[in-house]
């Protein structure tokens, strides 16, 4: 059963905050390579127009352009491969022990997988984090390693002391923020992914990599990872409603955390949020020909508002709670 929106409550939110999605034409106009490659993957996939959208966030004192704020669909792939799409900067899981060699979380090898095709930019990278390593740990009860989840965070540059390499597919610096321990396991405790430990972490690196001068940042939905271990959870509607839980909740951490920093932004112009098309094809992918068509295309318009709203009240700063959705979502919404 698709997740539906809690009758009244998408009237109610619009009081929240006079935040303005922004048409399509006022958006190619003044778009940068976060705004390019979200313009770029709505036309690859037509039939992904609901996860996209576009919110512009007030001016600052020290900047009076708007920060343009890109929901999208797509590959955090595409971002670093394509010299068009390729931001300043980009916000990256990693693990607790800040290992980039561990198996988990996946989406690191993103950005370390084309690190290492440039050595001295590896070996540059790694001396970095060897350095943080060395610094003491936050020791917090029952959290190990040198980084806590969705809080403690690690800027690196891409490297520190030359240009990055004209054939270099990856950032300029990454903030590398905990999302889950080295060996896995991290996300079936919920406490680690309460929407405001991940709002600080996203916080406190859009905050440096903003100091550093970046102008556009990206980063992936984070936090829903080796959903398979509850696949059979009789608390849940299925493996698939689980998945949207988790990745509901992300979207409601991430913008949060967008809009904490927002306020005190001097240099960044766009921050694009990207949702792992593959993982929406996990979810509400078959046959065309199938039976079931009509109603994953249902099912998938439907999680996509959900997570549109979600994204919505975050910026606006309103966390997203079960009582926001209809679904099975309590143990992943209500974390405290």
């Amino acid at each position: 059963m698709p997740m539906l929106l809690v009758p009244g409550r998408a009237r109610a939110f619009a009081l929240l905050v006079a935040i303005v999605a922004v048409p399509a034409a006022v958006a190619i106009a003044q778009q940068g390579p976060v705004g390019a490659m979200f313009e770029s993957d709505k036309a690859r996939h037509a039939s992904r127009e609901p996860s996209f959208q576009l919110v512009d966030l007030p001016a600052t004192k020290a900047d009076q352009s708007p920060l343009r704020v890109y929901l999208s669909a797509g590959d955090l792939e595409r971002a670093f491969d394509r010299p068009e799409f390729r931001p300043a900067a980009a916000i990256v899981p990693t693990n607790t022990d800040l290992s980039i060699t561990a198996p988990q979380p996946a989406t690191q090898r993103v950005l370390v997988s084309r690190v290492q095709k440039q050595p001295e930019v590896m070996r540059d990278l790694e001396d970095q984090i060897a350095a943080r390593q060395k610094q003491p740990a936050a020791n917090a009860a029952g959290e190990p390693g040198v980084l806590r989840i969705g809080v403690d965070t690690f800027v690196a540059q891409l490297p520190r002391s030359a240009m990055t390499p004209a054939n270099a597919n990856f950032p300029k610096a990454a903030c590398l923020i905990a999302t889950e321990f080295a060996q896995g396991g991290a996300v079936d405790r919920r406490e680690l992914y309460a929407q405001d430990r991940v709002r600080r972490g996203v916080a406190a690196c859009l905050t440096a990599l903003d100091a550093a001068g970046a102008q556009s940042i990206v980063l992936p939905q984070m936090g829903a990872a080796s959903s398979e271990t509850q696949t059979h959870d009789a608390m849940y509607e299925g493996q698939r409603t689980l998945m949207e839980c988790r990745l509901i909740n992300s979207t409601a951490g991430i913008a949060l955390g967008i809009h904490d920093f927002a306020a005190s932004r001097r240099n960044l112009r766009e921050i694009g949020v990207v949702q792992w098309e593959r993982e929406l094809d996990l979810m509400f992918k078959v046959p065309p020909d199938s039976r079931a068509a009509g109603s994953a295309q249902a099912a998938y318009r439907a999680y996509a508002e959900q997570v549109r709203e979600a994204f919505r009240r975050g910026l606006a700063g309103e966390k997203t709670t079960v009582g926001h959705v209809k679904g099975s979502c309590t143990a992943i919404l209500d974390v405290q």
